[in-house]
């Protein structure tokens, strides 16, 4: 019984993960920007995890961990979220949502060279099916939205870097402390951000109900209950479910934004989510949050 309820709680994770482009792209209605848009959501999420974390009595990473966390959260996710938002604002959401599900086979790729993996079969045939995927889901027309193009590509790149960089540091501390740092990081990266050049702050009732989605269920909501699915379900389970992310976005939005997508693109889709899955079926102990 635990066991499904914990692939239930992944999924719940993956659709609230693959929903925070549809929440983004109408934030983006209100004139938001992506650095104000960024500082509400890790600083929303960090105000409601905290007080997790302490009721929990959860054990916080110090000395060196701490360090290594902090310019994960800083540098690494602070980064990789920008290219994934500002993306979001040059080319279509599930365009977003599908490369950024490239970084399962690039994290398997940088393992080989940084975490001394093997470049096995299933390795190399995921990567051969992840770049078939995303020739077609790109297609050979871009439509002038090279730039959004590249930032998608460049967020999973970054995801991947420091998911790498992470590995170890997330393997020896509480996994929920150690995403509060990164966020709480990633918070104060943006205030300063914005401190230069000027916070931005919607007027309507309707703006801030779709920040706060981003923060609530996005953020807080979807990592809660990918970690303590993976707890009842496993890594294995948690890592292949999460594939389910990027159809919720496609799904979403074809309902909610009009988005046609083709046979082609489908077929793409179904590429690089075979890709993650391939790699997700034989994962290391690397643990790493969403989007």
């Amino acid at each position: 019984m635990g066991h499904l309820f914990g692939i239930c709680l992944i999924l719940i994770s993956a659709a609230s993960f693959g929903a925070m482009a549809i929440f983004a792209k109408f934030a983006y209605l209100s004139g938001v920007t992506t650095n104000s848009l960024l500082f509400f959501r890790f600083s929303i999420a960090m105000v409601i995890m905290l007080p997790i974390a302490l009721v929990q009595k959860r054990k916080f990473p110090k000395g060196k961990d701490l360090s290594i966390l902090i310019a994960m959260g800083a540098i690494g996710y602070a980064g990789q979220s920008y290219c994934y938002f500002k993306a979001l604002t040059l080319i279509p959401p599930s365009l977003v949502a599908i490369l950024l599900y490239l970084y399962p086979v690039i994290v398997a790729i940088l393992s080989v060279f940084f975490l001394d993996e093997s470049l096995s079969k299933n390795k190399l045939f995921a990567l051969f099916l992840a770049i078939s995927g995303t020739v077609l889901v790109i297609g050979f027309n871009t439509n002038g939205n090279i730039a959004g193009i590249i930032l998608g590509i460049g967020a999973a790149l970054i995801y991947s870097v420091y998911t790498i960089a992470g590995a170890r540091v997330m393997q020896r501390n509480d996994i929920f402390a150690s995403t509060l740092v990164i966020i709480g990081s990633a918070a104060c990266f943006y205030f300063f951000c914005n401190l230069k050049t000027g916070f931005f702050f919607p007027i309507t009732i309707t703006s801030w109900m779709n920040i706060m989605a981003i923060a609530i269920i996005s953020t807080v909501i979807a990592i809660y209950t990918y970690f303590h699915g993976m707890k009842l379900s496993g890594t294995v389970n948690a890592a292949m479910l999460s594939t389910f992310e990027p159809v919720t976005t496609m799904i979403l939005a074809s309902v909610f934004l009009d988005q046609h997508i083709g046979w082609l693109q489908l077929t793409g889709v179904a590429l690089i989510i075979s890709s993650a899955i391939i790699v997700a079926v034989n994962p290391k102990s690397i643990i790493v949050i969403a989007a």
